[in-house]
């Protein structure tokens, strides 16, 4: 069975805030965790450049998030 993909939208959504991620199967099923930094627009779909928490820099391609879960509920104020 095909899994739900996580929308480029919903990603989006999501930039400057903390998550943790599955990655598919096929890009390794690895488990992230980190800020959304960023995103690049390409031709075939939204890039994200996640930052882990020991400062590495990960890009991704949206179509190999499997499960994606915000850490944090808002802006501090």
């Amino acid at each position: 069975l095909a899994a739900t993909m996580v929308s480029a939208d919903v990603i989006r959504s999501l930039k400057g805030r903390s998550a943790a991620l599955t990655l598919t199967d096929a890009a390794g099923g690895e488990s992230l965790r980190g800020r959304i930094a960023s995103f690049l627009e390409s031709v075939d779909g939204l890039v994200v450049f996640l930052v882990d928490p020991e400062g590495h820099t990960h890009t991704i391609h949206y179509h190999h998030i499997a499960e994606l879960e915000p850490l944090e509920t808002g802006l501090k104020g």
